[in-house]
C-alpha cells in the first residue's frame, strides 16, 4: 500500500510538471518592442532612449517623483505634427484621455520611460507614460500606444 501511495505521489508530481512545461508564453512584447504611434508616426521605446532626454519632477498624490523621457513637443515636431486643436492619448488596454494644445506644447509634458532612475518596467504603466505638470493627472496615460490630432 506504501508503494501503491509513493507511486501514484510520483505520478501526479510529474503530472504537474509536464504541465508546467507546456504552457504557452504570453504575448506581451518585451519592453525594448514596444512601439507607438504619434499621428502616421511609428516610433519604438529603444528609438525614443536614443532620442535628448529631460527629466522633471512632478506630484502625483503628494508624492514627488523625478520622470525621465522626451518632451512631447520634440516628437509631434518628429511626427510633422504642427497644426492642432487637441490630441487623444490611447494606453494599450483602450484607455484614453484628450489634452489641449497647450497642455501638449508645455515644457513639462512628455513621454516617460524612467520613474526616479529606474525604467518603467517594474510600473503597472510600463514601458510608456505620459506626464504632465500641465495636465490633469487623469490624463496621465500608461502603456501608451497611441497619439492621435484632435480637430
Amino acid at each position: 500500500m506504501k508503494k501503491t501511495s509513493l507511486f501514484l505521489v510520483a505520478l501526479l508530481v510529474l503530472a504537474l510538471l509536464a504541465g508546467c512545461a507546456n504552457t504557452p508564453p504570453t504575448d506581451e512584447p518585451e519592453e525594448s518592442a514596444w512601439e507607438f504611434t504619434i499621428g502616421d508616426k511609428d516610433f519604438t521605446i529603444e528609438g525614443l532612449r536614443k532620442m535628448e532626454s529631460v527629466t522633471i519632477d512632478l506630484e502625483k498624490k503628494g508624492e514627488v517623483n523625478s520622470y525621465t523621457g522626451v518632451p512631447l513637443s520634440v516628437l509631434l515636431t518628429e511626427a510633422g505634427i504642427a497644426d492642432f486643436e487637441s490630441l487623444t492619448l490611447e494606453a494599450e488596454d483602450g484607455y484614453s484621455a484628450s489634452i489641449t494644445r497647450e497642455e501638449a506644447l508645455h515644457e513639462n509634458s512628455i513621454l516617460c520611460y524612467a520613474l526616479d532612475g529606474e525604467d518603467l518596467s517594474s510600473e503597472k504603466n510600463a514601458p510608456l507614460m505620459f506626464v504632465s505638470e500641465a495636465a490633469s493627472t487623469k490624463a496621465w496615460v500608461g502603456k501608451l500606444k497611441y497619439v492621435r490630432v484632435g480637430e
